[in-house]
């Protein structure tokens, strides 16, 4: 009978594995947060590109008519955190007008993640406001459980926003030229 030494097996002790799962854990506790942050700002450039893509269809329908027009609300439905999204544009209506349509658009998934509109008060025939609108708390697609946050561009093309309600008339000049950062709107 051969017996086997114990001192020639290679390997990892039980205490030496646990040393690394602690380890792992205590990194992936640090990456967390910042991976959450990572994930809010990509969502949040949904809203600057969809409204890049509102002016300029704005300005080429404003060189055809020589006016701007309001754009009914279409996008994510502010009540829900799923679902309820506002695909289809209105027959007639300024969206169909202009051509802006969101592809792809399903009614019951959390994508698109604003409601993108502009509005009836904000526009006359010289200027507009397009706003993205993220629903409230729980039914915030961007961070779920914060506030509500905005951005809006204007006629001359600037982009700004802020947490809360967005601007609807053109008398209310933009107060916050800055972006809403990550930490404001999420709440980090």
């Amino acid at each position: 009978m051969k017996f086997v030494s114990l001192k020639n097996q290679k390997g990892f002790s039980l205490v030496e594995l646990m040393i690394v799962v602690g380890i792992i854990g205590i990194l992936a506790t640090l990456a967390l947060p910042r991976f959450k942050q990572f994930q809010a700002k990509a969502k949040m450039g949904e809203a600057k590109n969809i409204l890049s893509h509102v002016y300029t269809l704005q300005q080429t329908y404003s060189l055809d008519n020589n006016t701007f027009i309001a754009v009914e609300a279409l996008g994510a439905g502010l009540g829900s955190v799923n679902g309820n999204n506002l695909c289809t544009p209105t027959a007639g209506g300024g969206a169909e007008l202009i051509g802006f349509r969101l592809d792809p658009c399903q009614t019951t998934s959390p994508v698109p993640r604003y409601q993108y509109s502009v509005p009836a008060g904000s526009v006359t025939a010289s200027a507009f406001i397009a706003q993205a609108v993220t629903g409230a708390l729980v039914n915030n697609r961007v961070c779920p459980g914060n506030a509500a946050h905005h951005y809006a561009i204007n006629q001359a093309n600037t982009v700004y926003g802020a947490t809360g309600v967005a601007p609807v008339t053109i008398t209310g000049v933009a107060q916050n030229v800055t972006e809403p950062s990550v930490g404001a709107v999420c709440g980090n």
